[in-house]
């Protein structure tokens, strides 16, 4: 059996849903992407056991990262980057965010999920004395998850 450990995984977001060139992996402390579906209950008179229609689904990408007020170290400026999503979100607009296990090209064993989001939540400070400042933050999904897994 192969194991999955995640030490590098990839996460882009883009400010509209063309693309999602902003890298902020290297601020990325978890995420956990979920995926669920309405659950309809059609049993009929006569029926023995309950049997369930799947209806619409819906997903959510919690994503921890470290808050981060400048580029100094190379990365992105973390706060500018959430502040923009929040306000697409805020116009009515979505913007693409994409995932892989692994920050290499993807393929069939890095399959890439993206989808189009809104940000639906936000902890703008997160921490204690002493801790490192996080950053949780929720997105909603605003259209089907699309799962790629060759490599162009």
């Amino acid at each position: 059996m192969d194991s999955i450990i995640l030490l590098n995984q990839g996460f882009w977001v883009g400010t509209g849903t063309a693309s999602a060139d902003r890298n902020l992996s290297n601020r990325l402390l978890s995420c956990s992407w979920t995926e669920k579906f309405d659950d309809h209950d059609v049993t009929v008179m006569g029926s023995t056991t309950r049997i369930r229609a799947i209806g619409l689904g819906e997903s959510d990408i919690k994503a921890e990262f470290m808050q981060a007020y400048s580029t100094s170290d190379v990365g992105e400026n973390l706060d500018n980057v959430i502040n923009t999503l929040r306000d697409v979100s805020q116009a009515g607009g979505r913007f693409l965010v994409r995932v892989r296990p692994y920050q290499t090209g993807r393929g069939a064993t890095n399959p890439e999920y993206s989808m189009a989001c809104v940000m639906a939540e936000r902890t703008i400070l997160d921490g204690a004395v002493g801790d490192v400042l996080k950053n949780p933050i929720t997105f909603l999904s605003a259209d089907s998850v699309l799962r790629v897994a060759c490599s162009s």
